[in-house]
């Protein structure tokens, strides 16, 4: 998951890119173009030209890349766990046939001779696999050549797509429709101190105590295709860490034998309808976690990189990821529930993650 910053900083203290990512794993920044900032884009004698003269490129953009008569309008995404520094990209194309998919480098293994040239093919972007090297690109500026681009794949035997497999290659920001742009707010991550706050005084109204972003990639709706998906909710995912106090009742208690248990965590699909964990999926491990809905079959798959951060927030709260013998919670009891609600941008809820912490409970 990912928290933000803006471009401005990295303009006044260049310094802030080399910044580790945040503690915990599975996190990164994502850097937020201002109005302020377009003052300083290339001007020419007809006015600014759109031109993104360095790095780090800001994510609340579609972007342009131009190399000779082609030309890709994309979202660069930063790989998490690198300092924006590291200039490791994700590339998601934002138009056209694959909408929604992710550029992919071709390897060395597969390039032929043909009439003394290297051939080397062409690979179509593809669904993101977090184990794929092949998706993962580092970028570079061109020495004395500001405002142009070089690329080389993260992986060892990797060559860059062909439209970034030049060294002159440029990247604009044209997007004029609004309805096109992305829009995205500060997102700090956990506001601990509210948190704690929180915790001390038990209350009936949730409470928003974090907010990150997650790329789409990383979220599959029931039968909605990338590009479909990037088209109806934009190119991130807004994830909320809420906080409540809820009552014990006696239809959340799990009864397993002659003991009776309280979940310490559950999932609900569209933020409403409770689903179980699919078959095969793990929280630890593999790519994606899927997630079913019982009573409509409608499932969703998360990331495993945000299962984990999700986890990873949760556990250094002190939840325990287990059930615990819920006589010692007597029914109309408050336990204190944090919630992580992931929500497209227009403000659907797609699926709701409660962890119940009951080490804090109110009689």
């Amino acid at each position: 998951m990912y928290t933000t910053k803006p471009l401005s900083l990295f303009k006044s203290h260049r310094e802030a890119a080399a910044e580790a990512p945040p503690e915990g794993g599975n996190a990164g920044y994502l850097v937020l173009k201002s109005a302020r900032d377009e003052e300083d884009d290339e001007m020419s004698c007809l006015g600014p030209t759109g031109r993104v003269m360095g790095l780090p490129f800001p994510q609340n953009r579609v972007l342009r890349v131009e190399y000779g008569e082609e030309y890709e309008t994309v979202v660069f995404v930063p790989v998490p766990d690198q300092p924006l520094a590291s200039n490791r990209y994700y590339i998601v194309v934002a138009s056209g046939y694959h909408k929604g998919l992710v550029m992919a480098c071709a390897r060395e293994e597969d390039v032929t001779m043909c009439c003394l040239c290297r051939c080397i093919p062409r690979v179509d972007p593809r669904p993101f696999d977090p184990a794929d090297v092949y998706q993962q690109i580092e970028i570079a500026p061109v020495q004395h050549e500001r405002g142009s681009f070089k690329a080389k794949a993260v992986a060892a035997d990797g060559i860059p797509p062909s439209i970034i497999r030049s060294q002159h290659w440029s990247v604009y920001d044209r997007e004029s429709n609004p309805k096109k742009k992305i829009v995205l707010g500060e997102a700090p991550g956990l506001d601990a101190a509210r948190r704690l706050a929180y915790e001390d005084v038990p209350g009936t109204v949730a409470a928003a105590v974090g907010k990150w972003y997650c790329p789409c990639f990383l979220i599959k709706e029931h039968r909605v295709t990338p590009r479909d998906q990037m088209g109806r909710g934009g190119a991130f995912y807004e994830v909320v860490l809420e906080q409540r106090w809820e009552p014990v009742r006696s239809d959340a208690v799990r009864h397993a034998g002659d003991r009776s248990k309280l979940a310490s965590k559950k999932v609900f699909i569209g933020g409403s309808v409770e689903a179980r964990v699919e078959a095969g999926s793990s929280w630890h491990g593999g790519a994606f976690m899927w997630f079913v809905a019982a009573t409509t079959g409608q499932r969703v798959g998360v990331c495993t990189m945000v299962c984990e951060r999700m986890l990873w927030e949760e556990t250094k709260a002190g939840w325990v990821d287990e059930e615990k013998d819920a006589g010692s919670v007597a029914d109309g009891w408050m336990v204190l529930v944090e919630r992580f609600v992931v929500k497209r941008m227009d403000g659907g809820v797609v699926v709701a993650f409660d962890f119940v912490h009951r080490q804090y409970n109110e009689s």
